[in-house]
């Protein structure tokens, strides 16, 4: 017997990369706002993976599934499962522009600008909820964010897009009124 939910999800996969490809080859590369317009309705799209469907009752625990291969995709794609209540720390993005849609609950996230002028400052931007359907946009250099689950009871599960792959970015600290940054190396799940 056919896994149906598995099958639905695998379609859907396949419809992400593929309209992520055919984006990249009809342009010199892959445009970040052109891209949430064109993924816009991806949460509604038919098999998308919900929370439930990755943790399949198993402790609730962060995960980064990845979604595209190295050999493949000039670009990273992966869902991040995220435990009730989870919060990353203040982090970069290593240069890269990243897209992040809210697949199933919702994340609240943080925003900054980072300034190396006279040392490292960390300057709010501001702060929103995300909920299914909604995308974060992370397309400056100088951008940093913090992103949690504010649910106490449920996970969620948001899919990420960056323009290339993230395999180094910044966690940043705040002790005593100065800002540190320290250089990361990203995990992904089978690697």
């Amino acid at each position: 017997m056919h896994d149906l939910p598995a099958l639905r999800r695998a379609a859907w996969t396949q419809r992400l990369l593929t309209c992520m490809d055919g984006l990249a080859g009809a342009s010199s590369g892959l445009d970040a706002s052109y891209l949430s317009e064109a993924l816009a309705s991806i949460a509604s799209w038919d098999g998308c993976p919900h929370a439930q469907d990755v943790f399949r009752g198993e402790a609730f625990s962060y995960r980064r599934i990845p979604l595209t291969r190295r050999d493949a995709q000039a670009y990273e794609a992966l869902l991040i499962a995220w435990p009730p209540g989870h919060a990353t720390p203040i982090h970069d993005h290593g240069g890269l522009w990243g897209l992040v849609f809210v697949l199933d609950g919702a994340l609240d996230e943080e925003a900054f600008a980072v300034s190396a002028d006279d040392g490292l400052r960390l300057d709010y931007r501001g702060a929103m909820t995300a909920q299914p359907g909604d995308c974060l946009c992370v397309t400056d250099a100088d951008y940093a964010h913090r992103c949690r689950n504010p649910s106490p009871t449920h996970p969620a599960l948001s899919l990420h897009l960056y323009g290339g792959w993230l395999d180094g970015y910044r966690r940043f600290d705040e002790e005593a009124g100065r800002w540190t940054a320290t250089a990361q190396q990203s995990v992904r799940e089978h690697e």
